[in-house]
């Protein structure tokens, strides 16, 4: 059985500047729409369907979500649907902002 990996925050960043890579974010619509990481992918059962059609298997998917617990249950999910490199963001968005404050992401 497939399962997902943990990944700190920084490494996150850094693979997803130099690799082809997706960042999801599990968030609430209200959440996402008020502050999300640059380019990340919201992920919600409604956009599920857009995502396997868009994301190939053998893209790395990084999963974000609030303080990085839930994510780990989505990042589960995502390796038993085939992905090959998944991971659950440890800290999740809060940590992510305390890493990397104030980055205003496109809307």
């Amino acid at each position: 059985m497939s399962t997902f990996k943990l990944i700190e925050i920084a490494e996150t960043k850094q693979r997803l500047q130099t690799e082809e890579a997706i960042l999801v974010d599990t968030r609430d619509a209200q959440s996402f729409a008020v502050d999300h990481a640059e380019g990340a992918f919201h992920l919600t059962n409604d956009t599920l369907k857009e995502f396997v059609d868009m994301v190939e298997f053998d893209t790395p998917v990084f999963v974000v979500c609030y303080h990085g617990n839930s994510s780990k249950g989505v990042a589960q999910y995502l390796a038993e649907q085939g992905y090959e490199d998944t991971y659950s963001v440890e800290g999740g968005m809060t940590m992510w902002r305390q890493v990397f404050p104030l980055e205003k992401s496109a809307q």
